[in-house]
């Protein structure tokens, strides 16, 4: 089961398949800018092999102008598998965490930086507050992020 929930209360994913209805709605609602937004993926692991239904937003996401970071993707990410879902892997970035920078503050940074026109991040539970801040960090950098992480189990 996946969970999908976007920080500002509404989906942006764009899953839906291309229809004139859709396309025409597109072009309405792209004159103001949809930047800053932080959408929060859970998944029963948080691994992607999880979230097949990702993989084609993945794919376009890769196809845009600026760079698509990666921070702390699951190692075990076969190269064939993000190839054959037509993930353009010349436009990905992977960042991982070190001793001086941890997930959160890899993502802020490529949110921030005006590079990168969208930024996954594989994390752990998340705070009200780190959400505002990689929102904050979206804004400025007019990017929006995508949060994926597994399900506690209690």
């Amino acid at each position: 089961m996946i969970q999908v929930r976007n920080h500002r209360g509404r989906s942006h994913l764009g899953l839906l398949p291309k229809t004139e209805h859709n396309q025409i709605h597109q072009k309405t609602t792209s004159a103001k800018p949809d930047f800053g937004k932080i959408t929060e993926i859970v998944t029963s692991s948080g691994e992607l092999n999880d979230i097949p239904l990702l993989m084609p937003l993945l794919a376009q996401l890769s196809h845009e102008d600026r760079w698509f970071a990666w921070i702390s993707p699951p190692v075990n990410l076969p190269r064939s598998l993000l190839e054959n879902a037509g993930i353009d892997l010349n436009k990905v970035i992977l960042l991982y965490p070190d001793a001086h920078h941890s997930v959160l503050q890899l993502a802020r940074k490529a949110l921030s930086a005006g590079t990168c026109h969208a930024v996954i991040s594989w994390a752990e539970e998340i705070s009200e507050h780190e959400i505002k801040n990689l929102e904050q960090s979206a804004r400025q950098g007019r990017s929006n992020g995508i949060l994926i992480r597994g399900r506690h189990h209690h």
